[in-house]
């Protein structure tokens, strides 16, 4: 049967938290500071608590406040028991909830699964869909989705997580040797592009001057699938320096021209949400995650 503290409604709490602020800080003024209330709040309250307790807590000097041992022994339980009730409000008020995350499987084999465990912890618990596939955020067919686009879509709460430009990359065997090739020779193709961006090439490949006219097309549904083509010597991709950072560093692709392609053409990892969702807490501290992971150095 639950009982109720004794007395827990007469303790004067006010009065012993300035008491236990002014005692660690070793400062009426620093204490009341801490509190939000006048130094002569703070005396007055510690006053107050001696004429209760009977005891004398503090010795004053001329500019500095020193516990006795009683007010040592009150002060420090004082604080072990705000601790212990900060830290209880801080739990009650942490994000918690189950999120629904769309995003692209590379973004969630590099990012999205690394947030999984430390938000588990703090009682956020992510179901994780790397699909390439557009889902319908609007329509509540998750609850967050990741997607990398020049520009977000509309009607949805957008955040953007990073930007990158664009390289243009290849097997390394299609270098030969050589540091990069010219931009007519990646023009001769096969030029490996995206269904979603069907006139990237013909912009890239002017703004890097090549000859008019440009080598046969393949167009995929996907950077991820795009680039295995790549890799596999079968043309040039291009794709956000941040995607293929790990293909570079491993060696499986390379840089075919040294020009990173900015501007118009920069990608953006967008963190989409309907409005009405982008204020929940959970939501918020997946949002915070990601961006911190994104902003880190890259390794390797």
């Amino acid at each position: 049967m639950n009982q109720a503290h004794p007395n827990l409604g007469a303790l004067p709490l006010i009065a012993l938290r300035a008491f236990e602020a002014a005692a660690r800080l070793g400062s009426f003024r620093d204490g009341a500071a801490e509190v939000g209330l006048t130094p002569s709040a703070v005396s007055h309250h510690v006053r107050g608590l001696e004429a209760m307790l009977g005891v004398v807590l503090f010795e004053r000097r001329h500019r500095a406040v020193v516990p006795t041992e009683t007010g040592r022994d009150l002060a420090a339980a004082l604080g072990a028991g705000f601790a212990t009730i900060a830290a209880a409000y801080a739990a009650a008020r942490a994000p918690r909830g189950r999120l629904l995350v769309s995003a692209a499987p590379n973004f969630a084999g590099r990012w999205l699964l690394r947030a999984v465990a430390p938000l588990r912890a703090e009682g956020i618990e992510l179901v994780v869909e790397g699909t390439a596939s557009l889902v319908d955020v609007a329509g509540g067919a998750c609850d967050v989705a990741i997607r990398l686009a020049p520009r977000p879509p509309p009607r949805l709460a957008a955040h953007r997580l990073a930007t990158s430009p664009v390289v243009l990359v290849g097997a390394p065997a299609r270098l030969g040797g050589r540091a990069s090739l010219e931009p007519a020779e990646i023009a001769a193709g096969p030029l490996l592009g995206l269904s979603v961006r069907p006139g990237f090439w013909a912009e890239a490949l002017h703004a890097l001057g090549a000859p008019a006219g440009i080598g046969a097309q393949v167009r995929f549904d996907s950077f991820d699938a795009a680039l295995q083509a790549a890799e596999a010597g079968h043309g040039f991709a291009f794709a956000p320096e941040m995607v293929v950072a790990d293909r570079l560093a491993s060696g499986a692709l390379a840089v075919v021209h040294p020009r990173r392609l900015g501007h118009r053409t920069a990608w953006s990892y967008w963190f989409l949400t309907r409005q009405d969702s982008a204020d929940r807490p959970a939501v918020r501290r997946l949002r915070d995650c990601l961006a911190a992971m994104l902003a880190e150095p890259p390794t390797g």
